[in-house]
Order: C-alpha cells, then sequence, then structure tokens
C-alpha cells in the first residue's frame, strides 16, 4: 500500500498492511534550510520538501496551502513592519486600534508573541470590527495542486480557521492566556458576544471547507488540557466543535483537532464532542497520560495521531530509549487499533536526519 492508501485506511476504519507513520518535519526542515543543512535536492519549498519526506519514509500531511483567503474591507486600515527581530502589526478600526508585536528568535527558529492584540476588555470591540469586516475568499486550487503533487506520499490536510472555537484564538494568539482568564473572570458578557462574532465570522470558511475536495479537516487548535480546561471547554468549545463536526460529517469528511500539550482534561471531551481524530496527541513522560490511558479513553471511538513526543528526536535521548519508546507505541497501539504513528507536536531543529529515517525502520518491524 502506498502512504496513501495506508492512512486512508486507518481513517476509513480499515485494515492497513503496516502502522501509518506520518510526522510533522516542517519547524526540522524550516531550520536546517535557514542553517544552510539541507542537501540540494531537499531545499526547494515545494518538491524538496516532498522529495525529503520520501527519502526518510515519512508520510506527508502538512502544510499544504489554505483553501481560501481573507481581506479587510476598506474600514480596516492594516499594516506589518518588521524592526530587526520584532514584527510589529497595527489595525486601525472606527471601533478602536490594536497592535502586537512578534519577536523572531533566530537561535530555535521560532517566534513569540511579546505583546498582544489584546490588553483588555475595551479591545474587544476592535477585534468584533475586525471579524464582522474580514471578506473570505474561496481560493482552492492550490491545495488542490499540492494533494496532487503529493499523490501516492500522503494526503494533503486541510486547516479549519486558525483556532477554531474563539476562546482558543484568544488563549492562543489575540491575547494569552492571562488577559484572557482575565476576560472569563472580569468581562464574560463582552467575551461571549465577541467569541460568537467571531464563530459566525467562519461561516463562509466552514462552506469552502464542506465544498471542497479535502478528506481530512484538522481543527489547529493547539489545546493544552492544563490551559484550557473542562469548564472553560464545556461553556464555549464543545456545542461550537459538535455543531461544526456534524456540519463536515455531512460532506464526508473526517475531522481532526490538534492537541499537541497535556490530554487528561481535553481528551475525553474531544471524543464526546465527536472529533474522529485527535493529532499530536503527546503522551508522557512530556504530556500527562500513558499511552495505555489514552488507548483506554480512545479505544474504538478516537484515532489517536501521535504518540512519539518531539522532544525524545533530540540527540540527547539515546537510539536505544528512542527504538523502545517507539516499539512501545507500536505495541500499545497495534496495527488496525485506529492510530497514526506521528510526532507530538514537531521534530525539532536539533534532531539528526538519521533519527528521524530509524522511525521508518521501527515500523518496518514492529509496526
Amino acid at each position: 500500500m502506498t502512504e496513501r492508501q495506508v492512512l486512508q485506511s486507518v481513517l476509513a476504519g480499515e485494515m492497513p498492511d503496516r502502522t501509518p507513520w506520518f510526522g510533522d518535519l516542517s519547524w526540522w526542515w524550516a531550520a536546517q534550510r535557514a542553517r544552510g543543512c539541507l542537501p540540494e535536492a531537499h531545499t526547494d519549498p515545494i518538491a524538496g520538501y516532498l522529495r525529503m519526506h520520501q527519502d526518510a519514509g515519512v508520510g506527508i500531511y502538512l502544510y499544504a496551502p489554505l483553501l481560501w483567503r481573507t481581506e479587510h474591507d476598506e474600514t480596516v486600515r492594516h499594516a506589518e513592519v518588521t524592526e530587526g527581530d520584532h514584527a510589529v502589526t497595527t489595525y486601525r478600526t472606527p471601533a478602536g486600534d490594536l497592535r502586537s508585536v512578534t519577536r523572531r528568535l533566530p537561535e530555535s527558529q521560532t517566534s513569540a508573541i511579546v505583546e498582544h492584540l489584546v490588553k483588555g476588555p475595551d479591545d474587544l470591540a476592535a477585534v468584533r470590527w475586525l471579524f464582522q469586516h474580514r471578506l473570505v475568499i474561496a481560493d482552492p486550487e492550490p491545495f488542490a495542486a499540492c494533494d496532487r503533487l503529493w499523490g501516492r506520499s500522503g494526503l494533503a490536510c486541510a486547516l479549519a480557521p486558525i483556532s477554531t472555537s474563539g476562546l482558543q484564538s484568544l488563549l492562543t494568539r489575540l491575547a494569552g492566556v492571562e488577559v484572557t482568564s482575565m476576560l472569563v473572570a472580569d468581562a464574560p458578557s463582552e467575551l461571549e458576544v465577541t467569541v460568537e462574532t467571531m464563530q459566525k465570522a467562519d461561516d463562509p470558511i466552514f462552506r469552502i471547507l464542506c465544498d471542497s475536495p479535502a478528506e481530512l479537516v484538522v481543527f489547529p487548535d493547539n489545546l493544552s488540557g492544563e490551559v484550557t480546561g473542562r469548564r472553560l471547554m464545556r461553556r464555549y468549545n464543545m456545542a461550537y466543535w459538535s455543531r461544526r463536526i456534524e456540519q463536515l460529517h455531512r460532506t464526508g469528511k473526517r475531522v481532526g483537532i490538534h492537541n499537541d500539550g497535556t490530554l487528561r482534561a481535553s481528551l475525553p471531551l474531544l471524543v464526546e464532542a465527536g472529533f474522529d481524530i485527535v493529532e499530536a496527541a503527546t503522551p508522557a513522560p512530556v504530556g500527562d497520560m500513558a499511552l495505555e490511558e489514552i488507548r483506554d479513553v480512545t479505544a474504538g471511538r478516537t484515532i489517536v495521531w501521535g504518540g512519539l513526543p518531539g522532544a525524545v528526536f533530540s540527540p540527547l535521548t539515546s537510539d536505544e530509549a528512542f527504538e523502545a519508546l517507539v516499539r512501545q507505541a507500536l505495541e500499545t497501539f497495534p496495527r488496525g487499533s485506529g492510530f497514526v504513528l506521528g510526532v507530538a507536536d514537531q521534530v525539532p531543529p536539533d534532531a539528526e536526519w538519521r533519527r528521524i529515517c530509524l522511525v521508518r525502520d521501527c515500523v518496518e518491524r514492529w509496526g
């Protein structure tokens, strides 16, 4: 079976001829490319990125182009300015002005928001204005071309809007944990109106996803159970998730969600909400649930995609310990149990190429 067929068989609840191995190599590739450490065959961001996966024996699923693009109408003035390692983004609206700053960290090839758009309740009116005056334009061909290119080597994953539930968007991007927690406590009515506005603004995007040829849609919510917590998930996320899942299921899509942090508080609710897949599932010792616990919570209801913490790809983990972790994942989730071996959530820049290739050898032996 091809990489694509192996994954499709698991998504369909069938028995593959081996456990699928689909890992996110995007961070590792970008870091190696920036440092000039990639072989010539792997440097091109389209053909080379695919060739790298093929050479390593890794199924490819991230990152395909989005199925849409967005703009704002004439009432919103948007600017982005780079100042050294800092990128400053501003929005000017009739409801108020917003500013955020992101700092680039060259050593780790990552970035971090050091000033969020939302500093308090007074900024929420401007956030609502941004979403109410956002224009969504369908743009399916780049995604379709990517899926055709990847072909037998993988399956292009269609991403839903970043942090689909509104609350997650505030937690992870717009406001941060501290300010969002303050909004929940001190401005719940204003927050609720804002979340509802953000969710409604995503209606045209979900219509595009439903009409697309994509087989798999993943919500990139970047969940971590100890941050969102059961109470907030039930209050802000569950009903919305279930509604969107049902909408996508009606058009034959499989639906996953990205949970790359702790799982104990979130995993049972994701199963209850009806997700077909929990992607980037991170087990102990990095996460807070053992593989066996994850298996027991999801068995027969939700596909687990993950099992290998990104940290163990570092040279700080020995080859012997690494192979033992891969074998444990494959034996805990034997072939046919609804499992995709993946990275939780990305292979880090300090990983060695041979370590990435080693996973496929382990799958051939034990998967």
